[in-house]
């Protein structure tokens, strides 16, 4: 207990402190900025136990791209349910997958929000959310493990490159979402339903495009030529602001990176369970998306830790094999 309040001991830290392919296939770890490593701890807290890989590719989360060209200091391009409908498809698919109701809200409604917090917690279920302005981490996916009305705050895991002494504050003010795990449903889809389910979703979120009134976003296929203009037009090391830009694309790519691998290992996964003609479509939608990870593989690199302090960047770039600075190959 905490004040007048309830605290649900034992969320695992949210660390981000690497990439790679290894990241995805092990399920301890936790360090992806997607929205999956948080809806997985929430779910393995309730007893409800399945691979990230599953989790990404059921929700889509695995095949989502979205892209707002008006800012950069927007989380939503390459990243995930950044900005989700009250009945977002691939979480929809997810949750009836696993035979779970669910509930998001938006800080639109405030007093809703906190009250659906309040509910979860309460029934021992912690809640997933979505950190957005002021904070620094805006647009990082955390995890809500306990509330205090006297102060009005939540606390739970939000993202570090170290692991937490304890909980910390998330305001509930700087909250862009919360996504409360309900009760389980009386229905539950074979495995191959959520499957199908899942490819259904991700076809639809290639073909979106741009919606109306959303001018400045892209979705699906459209946003990966968003993503060609950006690096094109704007990462110039020559302009104010490089560092700025430099990071966002590396952010913005390393969560791709995250969902294609996930993309990778969910299509091989479900292979078996699809007739021969269908299967054969499915390896070769895997093949494309390895194709993706391959050019990724070979003309970027991200960087972490004490390597990236050194060259005071996130973002390599490979050229004859060999890792460059961008900023190396212009005349400053």
């Amino acid at each position: 207990m905490v004040g007048n309040g309830k605290v649900i001991e034992g969320l695992p830290d949210l660390v981000w402190a690497g990439i790679g392919r290894e990241v995805i296939e092990d399920d301890l770890a936790t360090d992806d900025l997607t929205i999956i490593p948080a809806i997985r701890a929430c779910l393995d807290y309730i007893g409800e136990r399945f691979s990230k890989v599953y989790l990404a590719g059921t929700s889509c989360v695995a095949f989502y791209i979205g892209w707002r060209a008006d800012s950069l200091w927007s989380g939503m391009g390459g990243a995930v349910y950044q900005f989700p409908e009250a009945r977002e498809p691939g979480l929809v698919n997810l949750f009836k997958a696993i035979g779970r109701d669910f509930g998001l809200v938006n800080k639109s409604e405030p007093q809703f929000l906190w009250e659906s917090v309040v509910e979860s917690i309460d029934a021992g279920r912690p809640v997933i959310c979505n950190e957005w302005e002021p904070v620094a981490n805006r647009g990082h996916c955390g995890i809500i493990a306990g509330y205090d009305v006297e102060k009005r705050e939540f606390l739970g895991r939000s993202y570090d490159t170290k692991p937490q002494k304890g909980y910390v504050s998330l305001k509930p003010q700087n909250l862009n979402y919360i996504i409360a795990v309900k009760d389980k449903t009386k229905d539950k889809p074979s495995s191959h339903e959520a499957a199908l389910g899942a490819l259904r979703c991700a076809v639809h979120m290639s073909r979106v495009g741009i919606r109306e009134g959303e001018e400045t976003v892209a979705y699906g296929l459209l946003a990966y030529e968003r993503q060609a203009e950006m690096i094109l037009e704007s990462m110039n090391p020559t302009i104010d602001g490089y560092n700025l830009l430099e990071h966002f694309l590396f952010w913005r790519l390393e969560i791709l990176y995250h969902c294609r691998c996930y993309a990778t290992q969910y299509l091989k996964r479900i292979i078996s369970q699809f007739p021969l003609a269908s299967g054969n479509h499915i390896k070769a939608a895997r093949k494309d998306f390895e194709e993706i990870l391959k050019q990724f593989e070979k003309n970027i690199r991200l960087i972490y830790g004490p390597e990236a302090t050194k060259l005071d960047t996130n973002l390599l770039w490979r050229e004859n094999n060999k890792n460059i600075l961008y900023a190396s190959s212009f005349p400053q």
